[in-house]
């Protein structure tokens, strides 16, 4: 269990999902946010309205020591496929935990189809490079 304000790195694939559990990261953290909304239901609806996303970043890195706003999803659409854009925010989280880039890659292999694999081998690398 981490503790509210110790961990070292937030990971958002959503913006919203950096707000919900922003009070988790350490003032010396790492938040790692994709920039793409994911609209819930309420908010589809017309019951809810979704934070402003500029709103949201300067929650966060008031927060953080550093914040990294990622447009995952544009970059998974140059790796060849916008469904890997989980994949371009592990590359970006392996820059900043303690795992062998092989150890994250076995692991993908493991659940990504073959006919998959090369793009999102792509993803990887270029979410590395995104908080290079």
């Amino acid at each position: 269990m981490v503790a509210p304000g110790s961990a070292d790195v937030l990971l958002a694939l959503e913006p919203d999902e950096g707000l919900r559990f922003g009070h988790f990261i350490a003032p010396w953290g790492t938040a790692l946010v994709n920039l793409q909304p994911v609209l819930p239901a309420t908010v589809t609806a017309g019951g809810a309205v979704y934070p402003p996303v500029e709103e949201i970043l300067n929650h966060l890195g008031r927060r953080c020591r550093d914040l990294r706003a990622i447009d995952a999803s544009g970059v998974a659409g140059q790796a060849g496929t916008v469904q890997a854009m989980n994949v371009v925010m592990l590359g970006a989280l392996s820059r900043f935990i303690p795992l062998q880039e092989s150890f994250l890659m076995e692991a993908l292999k493991e659940v990504i189809a073959p006919r998959h694999w090369e793009a999102n081998q792509k993803a990887f690398q270029l979410g590395k490079a995104e908080v290079e």
